[in-house]
């Protein structure tokens, strides 16, 4: 990811797409960067304040550059939109565009004033950019003036499109960065692999039509909904990419631990939001309750048991609609760990006796060679579920409570974590 670059994640045309769309959307100026500050679009709705005169002057464009790199890095810091006001006086609000916590570009929008011209600054400006005072400052005198909470709701508007364009350029990443190995795995093992590549190149592709078709509508309504496709669609990407990499991963025998500590009701918060969709087609409502036992903070893979909670969840929801799941945590003490438990009950789910049985086989014995040699489901997640919960020393039981009501119940070993 060292050498990572904004426009090979998203190309120039998108970019531009969505940047025109909230330039139009708000008649602000709009202008996408790379993580140097450098641009790389065309500037949406400048003005002449600006694209003519600051921009044209050498070092009014390098201080431009530095404010827009600035503003990016200072929403990163606070983890909320930045408005501040740019070297020439004008109010500015910038978003930074990120890929797996790295920073690759921004996309900034202002160019307005919220309050009158001071003539005398600016004419300081002027003289130290080589520019004519009166000139500059009658520029300036024609540019919008707009409210304090305005700029605000327009700078929360772009950082919900930067964030969008995030997910985009991350699961881009994903998807492009395994293609290769993908290929190499194709040649000499199971074809699922190659069909797996070939529908995350629909899925990149079937983004880019969607925002194409947003930006291209004019109708704020229209792009909002695209923006929530998005989501969805990149949800389902990094579902499939997740679980293609744990394949490569074990099949080069590579088995890897991303301990940390965590706050297990966040992370089932965050499963809870994953799956939300997917359980809203189906009218299938979530409770998610922790036990008092359960202490604030533990030690873990939580990614892994995240994505074992997410691949349960949306594969029960296939066989069920209009009814409920809940997801109990509670923790037991032992000598060398705190045992967490989760259990998941199903409500009135009717999952197929057969389908049951099949689970319980793949998850209490398919082996990281069987999945190799392509002895599994046409779903290799059903038993990479149960590879990775061996990898954690955890165990899955499958049974049916008082009115036959199936359950999982997974435990893993944590180690609490004391403030």
């Amino acid at each position: 990811m060292k050498d990572l670059k904004l426009i090979d994640l998203i190309s120039p045309s998108i970019l531009q797409q969505f940047q025109d769309g909230f330039s139009k959307f708000t008649g602000l100026a709009a202008l996408i960067t790379d993580e140097n500050g450098t641009p790389v679009t065309v500037g949406s709705g400048f003005t002449d304040f600006c694209i003519n005169l600051t921009r044209k002057s050498e070092k009014g464009e390098k201080r431009c550059e530095e404010c827009d790199k600035n503003g990016a890095l200072q929403t990163l810091r606070n983890g909320k939109p930045a408005v501040y006001r740019c070297h020439a006086g004008l109010v500015d609000f910038a978003s930074p565009i990120m890929v797996g916590g790295k920073f690759i570009g921004s996309i900034i929008g202002g160019q307005v004033r919220t309050s009158s011209i001071d003539k005398e600054a600016m004419t300081a400006i002027a003289k130290e950019l080589d520019i004519d005072p009166e000139i500059y400052i009658a520029a300036a005198e024609r540019t919008a003036v707009l409210s304090v909470d305005t700029v605000e709701r327009s700078a929360e508007y772009l950082y919900e499109i930067a964030k969008i364009l995030s997910e985009m350029a991350y699961n881009n990443y994903l998807a492009l960065s395994q293609s290769r190995k993908l290929e190499r795995a194709a040649r000499s093992q199971s074809a699922y692999i190659m069909n797996m590549s070939l529908n995350m190149e629909k899925n990149v592709s079937d983004w880019m039509s969607i925002a194409k078709e947003a930006v291209s509508s004019g109708d704020r309504n229209v792009m909002e909904s695209s923006i929530r496709e998005l989501i969805n669609k990149s949800s389902d990407v990094y579902s499939m990419v997740g679980d293609t990499v744990d394949y490569i991963r074990m099949a080069g025998g590579e088995v890897e631990l991303n301990e940390n500590v965590y706050d297990l009701k966040a992370l089932l918060g965050q499963v809870s939001e994953s799956v939300k969709d997917s359980l809203a087609e189906k009218n299938i409502s979530l409770f998610i309750s922790l036990d008092g036992s359960v202490p604030q903070y533990m030690l873990g893979d939580s990614g892994k048991i995240g994505q074992i909670l997410n691949r349960l969840l949306i594969g029960c929801a296939s066989y069920s609609e209009k009814t409920t799941i809940s997801v109990d945590a509670s923790c037991r003490n032992r000598s060398y760990a705190s045992i967490l438990d989760i259990e998941i009950n199903l409500g009135e789910m009717n999952i197929p006796p057969d389908v049951l049985e099949d689970a319980r086989y793949y998850f209490m014995n398919m082996s990281a060679g069987d999945i190799i040699s392509g002895e599994t489901s046409s779903d290799i997640a059903v038993p990479l579920i149960g590879l990775l919960t061996k990898q954690l020393s955890g165990s899955i039981e499958i049974g049916s409570g008082k009115k036959d009501e199936p359950f999982f119940k997974l435990s893993f070993p944590q180690l609490e974590v004391n403030n």
